[in-house]
């Protein structure tokens, strides 16, 4: 079976009522004139630190619980990975959407914002540059979910970033309580 938009789509779908974050985040690999197999390269780098992204602000966020249980003490991340194909622009760069969730109480947005951009930027060593982070309205995660999933519907089923998705379901179905 081919995975197609509406797979994906639907899948993610089933979460959106646990995100109360938004983010786009951009790394410093920029696409402009380079070969597919060099976009390769620069996708499985992104992907490496993007990896690296999430354990450190798992283990930011929740200490070490986050290794210890994570399937209960990690933040919710559906992610997709966007740019990385050839590039007109010097300006665009491979970059990564997140829908999130699962954010400890108490975490107000200023310091998830600076929570997340230390993880990205100091831990994982990517761009500071054009990182976005805000508040989700419920009523429009529908919306971020298709959004963060439009280059599957040109045919780019590997936007969504399967390894770099986390979903913590013990404190997602103690959520539902």
């Amino acid at each position: 079976m081919k995975i197609t938009a509406h797979h994906i789509r639907s899948f993610l779908n089933g979460y959106s009522k646990h995100i109360t974050h938004w983010a786009v985040a951009h790394t410093t690999f920029h696409t402009y004139k380079a070969t597919d197999r060099q976009i390769m390269s620069m996708r499985t780098e992104a992907q490496k630190k993007c990896r690296h992204f999430r354990r450190t602000f798992s283990q930011s966020l929740y200490q070490a619980k986050a290794l210890r249980k994570p399937s209960l003490y990690s933040p919710l991340l559906l992610t997709t990975i966007e740019g990385a194909f050839e590039s007109y622009s010097s300006q665009n760069t491979i970059h990564f959407n997140f829908a999130i969730g699962n954010i400890p109480p108490g975490i107000d947005m200023i310091e998830l914002r600076k929570v997340f951009e230390h993880c990205w930027v100091r831990k994982a060593g990517l761009s500071g540059e054009r990182l976005w982070i805000e508040q989700a309205t419920p009523e429009n995660n529908i919306k971020w979910l298709s959004y963060i999933t439009k280059e599957a519907e040109r045919g780019n089923a590997d936007t969504w970033d399967f390894e770099n998705t986390q979903i913590p379901h013990q404190a997602l179905l103690m959520d539902l309580s």
